[in-house]
């Protein structure tokens, strides 16, 4: 599909950011090194990093492209990307480009174990992304290391960036929920209009005081 409006914004914090802390590394340190803890960055402006932003109920608009490849790799103890974002009928490639082995445990929504392969030194595995829900990855070689993938049955879903930034386009024209979501804060909703031609700005501020529903 082609035409139908944008839909753009930031997600900011309402808080207290602090200094960048580093998770505990109990095991091959002289692979890993210092391992910077993810699960809460906050740039420029309060700008929060690794947020999710999707279009909930849309039911038309483009296609997903299906087969569609992601790639989550295995880069000094951590995953990269720690957080990205799929639709259903694609397919996560999990790799490993550290010398020593790691896993990729992913649990599904409900915490159920949905998939657990082993990865030695250069090895990769793909897996189909046949459910949405926000899946979270975690490997049992070293415990610290985690990420999510979320996946949803169209393709208007987006990560921030750096800066808390997020940009759906070719969004039909209608009335929708849009959901922010984030690992260590919940989710936040609101309702918007899309306009063909137009941009909607729709920004979020999450608070560590929420306290809403995941």
């Amino acid at each position: 599909m082609k035409g139908g409006g944008k839909v753009g914004g930031f997600v900011r914090y309402d808080g207290k950011a602090g200094k960048a802390d580093y998770l505990q590394v109990t095991k091959n340190r002289e692979v890993c090194g210092k391992v910077a803890d993810e699960s809460l960055v906050v740039g420029v402006g309060q700008g929060l990093r690794y947020a999710v932003v999707t279009l909930e109920g849309i039911g038309k608009g483009k296609a997903v492209e299906r087969e569609a490849v992601h790639e989550l790799d295995n880069v000094k103890c951590r995953f990269v990307p720690h957080v990205q974002t799929a639709s259903v009928g694609q397919f996560l490639l999990v790799k490993n480009t550290d010398p020593i082995l790691h896993t990729a445990h992913a649990y599904t929504p409900e915490g159920q174990p949905h998939f657990n392969v082993g990865l030695y030194p250069g090895r990769a595995s793909r897996k189909p992304l046949a459910k949405a829900g926000v899946f979270k990855i975690l490997c049992e070689v070293h415990p610290w290391m985690s990420a999510y993938v979320v996946v949803s049955e169209h393709p208007y879903h987006a990560v921030t960036d750096a800066y808390g930034e997020y940009q759906l386009t070719d969004v039909p024209a209608g009335r929708y929920r849009l959901r922010a979501w984030h690992e260590k804060l919940g989710v936040k909703e609101q309702e918007i209009e899309v306009k063909t031609g137009a941009v909607t700005k729709a920004d979020f501020v999450v608070s560590p005081r929420q306290g809403v529903k995941r």
